[in-house]
């Protein structure tokens, strides 16, 4: 008989000759199926095959006892019903559940998945989509089944908005149709009935065909020279607006750790908002920080400006403000962008004798007087923060036209009458002899 040996290790071995030992492993097989693995999510899962041949992937639990008892009950159900398909049954359940959801409750379901998790929205757009959801959608539609809701529906809604200007109907179907794009991802409906909903369509009126508003040279020195007598406080300011084209809210967001005096730009990070006398703190618009070119001027103005609050501040023995331009009865917040607005523009546009323009408008002459004097398309729409350069050609593209009216003048004169006849060559009639 060849004898054996059991090591400490649990291992048996068995010497033949003069040849190397050979070695079994005395641990316990492992029983489980092949169909159980570990998921990269450090879990149990299993895969296995449904009544109609489809391969399911699914995590089922940390206990390996528990995955293999899922394992062998999905097996058994394939086995007994050759037409179950776990899929096939989750749909089904979601167009069940569909089936008795209205539009208004799927509706109330959405805004309250847009306020928190990482489908969240900035308060003010959550506010406007409440709003139109509120006011417009579910008194007309809010009881309709959201499986039901056709697309001729939401027509006839938008038939009773017809007074409405189109830019506010296209602001009411925006909410609209991300819900139910919403309610597509999730199963509830077949297709979004607002897919396409207004199209692209030629002006009819004065207001339709109306491009965006932005003052002169001439007009944007008044304001500032206005600015510079009546609110002298708030020069600098203006000065943000016109000379860099930032946004309301990115101007009253900026800190004075975000100006770089020797580059001569600004580092746009964040947009300001009050929403209930709460301080709203986001990104810019786009998304994304950029860095903004600041005429020189401009940079030496901000120094003093930094410097006057910094003595202010120490004779006052408080902390200096981190805002540049902090609101006027608490240091330590930024500036109310409606503050802005209300109390210190219109009363300053007034003063100046100008038409009633929006604060917005300084954006938009800031973009205007770019492209008049020469400036590339494509820095305008880096200084702009825009996301592609086609909205800023879609939207001030029309103002490129104007800014070199030499070149018309050139024409009318090469094509006047007098200088017109100069260059057609008479005809010889000898020649034509």
């Amino acid at each position: 008989m060849i004898p054996r040996t059991l090591h400490p290790g649990g291992q048996a071995t068995m010497r033949i000759g003069g040849t190397r030992p050979r070695e079994w492993s005395t641990k316990k097989k492992d029983t489980a199926p092949r169909g159980l693995f570990k998921h990269a999510a450090g879990v149990w899962a299993v895969r296995y095959t449904c009544g109609l041949g489809h391969i399911h992937r699914q995590k089922v639990a940390p206990s390996k006892d528990l995955a293999v008892k899922v394992y062998h009950a999905r097996r058994a159900r394939a086995l007994e019903s050759p037409t179950w398909c776990p899929m096939k049954e989750r749909r089904q359940a979601r167009l069940a559940k569909a089936a008795a959801l209205t539009v208004k409750e799927y509706g109330a379901q959405w805004l309250k998945a847009r306020e928190h998790g990482p489908n969240a929205v900035k308060p003010r757009t959550l506010d406007g989509y409440r709003n139109i959801l509120t006011a417009h959608l579910f008194p007309t539609l809010g009881g309709v089944l959201l499986a039901d809701l056709s697309r001729g529906q939401l027509r006839a809604w938008l038939a009773t908005k017809k007074s409405l200007s189109k830019a506010t109907q296209a602001n009411l179907v925006i909410p609209v149709r991300a819900m139910l794009n919403d309610a597509f991802d999730d199963g509830l409906i077949v297709k979004n009935p607002a897919t396409r909903l207004l199209r692209a369509a030629r002006g009819l009126t004065e207001k339709d065909a109306r491009k965006v508003e932005a003052l002169t040279r001439e007009e944007l020195a008044t304001v500032l020279s206005t600015a510079a007598g009546a609110f002298p406080e708030w020069l600098d300011f203006f000065r943000v607006l016109g000379w860099t084209g930032l946004r309301l809210g990115e101007a009253c967001g900026l800190q004075w750790g975000d100006v770089d005096s020797r580059g001569g730009f600004l580092d746009i990070r964040r947009n300001i908002a009050y929403r209930k006398r709460k301080v709203l703190e986001g990104a810019p618009k786009s998304g994304q920080a950029r860095r903004v070119d600041v005429p020189r001027v401009l940079v030496e103005r901000l120094q003093v400006r930094r410097g006057i609050q910094e003595a202010e501040a120490t004779l006052n023995g408080v902390t200096g403000s981190p805002w540049i331009f902090a609101a006027p009865t608490d240091a330590s917040k930024p500036v109310n962008p409606a503050f802005v607005r209300f109390k210190v523009w219109y009363r300053l546009i007034k003063k100046a004798g100008l038409r009633a323009l929006r604060l917005h408008s300084l954006r938009h002459t800031y973009a205007s007087l770019l492209l008049q004097q020469g400036e590339s398309i494509a820095y305008v729409s880096k200084q702009m923060g825009h996301s592609t350069i086609t909205l800023t050609v879609d939207r001030y593209g029309h103002f490129v036209a104007g800014g070199n009216r030499q070149a018309v003048d050139r024409l009318a004169e090469a094509t006047s009458a007098p200088n017109y006849s100069k260059t057609i060559p008479t005809p010889d009639n000898s020649s034509a002899r």
